[in-house]
């Protein structure tokens, strides 16, 4: 019970010292993602090669300051190459105009992202399973090996509390054309959990957006990669489901930031005891087996829909007990 408490009281103080920005008292921290407002630009990456490769084909950049992009931006299986065919669109927007854009907002310091699957599809039925994607990826987000044990302690899934958060808004959103087999689109974040030994890998993702309604937990295995992926629900994303981007019984189109602040922490250890009695692995995990290595945040659509969704903020955390 005192665990518990002390749990809701860190994360209590966590929410009024995130809000004021101010250090949280007995704790060390360290944000793991770089550029996290987007202002250096991207790397545009090319379309999944056979071999799950890809190559950055160019540079998408906005700003005149001396710092290169961290950021990538991932198309794989999306119809026309972001890079070989993109358009004129102005200095803050990069597209193929016809299936993907994404968008820089100075303002805001925001980055708006629309996958116009419909275009991939030509309205046709979604009956095969190359999902298309647009992602923001982030990998890897250090050298790892090169790090400090007290450098490496921060970016440890042992680490005290790992502590996701951004804010969100579904932009706009053009339901399906074709309603033959499997439609979805869903809008996800993920964290890359790197064993320390490299002899493991674990797609970690957070539920931000599914047309289909609210999302349970899920792990199974990635066909395609062979990998693991586990996913938080909808509730554990959101809280509260009325605060989500689906109410109603239907995707909340709004100009309205919603905000997501959420511990990842024990749900890492849910990973962990997953992992360990599912009997995928040939011995036994820990939290402190893995490393957080990289990060995605973007669209899988399968289906002829037209959607748009607007991040900013988006952070990752980590705190040290001194």
């Amino acid at each position: 019970m005192l665990s518990r408490i002390s749990s809701f009281i860190f994360m209590l103080i966590l929410s009024v010292t995130s809000f004021f920005e101010i250090p949280l008292y007995g704790y060390q921290s360290k944000q793991l993602i770089n550029d996290s407002n987007f202002k250096n630009g991207f790397y545009v990456l090319s379309q999944q090669a056979e071999n799950n490769t890809s190559v950055k084909l160019g540079e998408f950049v906005y700003s005149e300051n001396e710092f290169s992009p961290s950021w990538m931006i991932a198309q794989w299986n999306s119809g026309p190459c972001l890079w070989a065919d993109r358009t004129e669109s102005g200095r803050y927007t990069i597209t193929d105009g016809k299936t993907k854009w994404v968008t820089y907002n100075p303002d805001e310091d925001s980055v708006s992202m629309r996958l116009n699957a419909a275009n991939v599809y030509d309205g046709e039925a979604a009956g095969n399973t190359a999902w298309p994607h647009l992602l923001l990826e982030q990998s890897p987000i250090v050298n790892y090996s090169a790090l400090n044990d007290g450098e490496k302690a921060f970016y440890s899934c042992d680490s005290d509390r790992l502590v996701m958060s951004l804010d969100i808004k579904l932009s706009d959103f053009a339901d399906t054309t074709n309603s033959a087999g499997i439609n979805a689109v869903q809008y996800l974040a993920y964290f890359y959990m790197s064993a320390v030994d490299k002899s493991n890998f674990i797609w970690f993702g957070i539920n931000l957006f599914d047309n289909r309604g609210y999302q349970d937990t899920y792990w199974a295995p990635d066909t395609v990669g062979g990998l693991m992926i586990y996913s938080i629900s909808t509730k554990d994303t959101y809280g509260m489901k009325s605060k989500s981007l689906f109410r109603n019984g239907k995707p909340y189109v709004s100009d309205d930031w919603v905000h997501i602040e959420i511990d990842l922490t024990p749900h890492i250890d849910n990973v962990i005891k997953k992992a360990n009695s599912s009997g995928v692995y040939s011995k036994e995990l820990s939290a402190d087996d893995f490393y957080i290595s990289g990060t995605n945040i973007g669209f899988e659509i399968h289906g002829n829909y037209d959607c748009t969704v607007e991040i900013k903020d988006y952070s990752l955390t980590s705190y040290i007990k001194q």
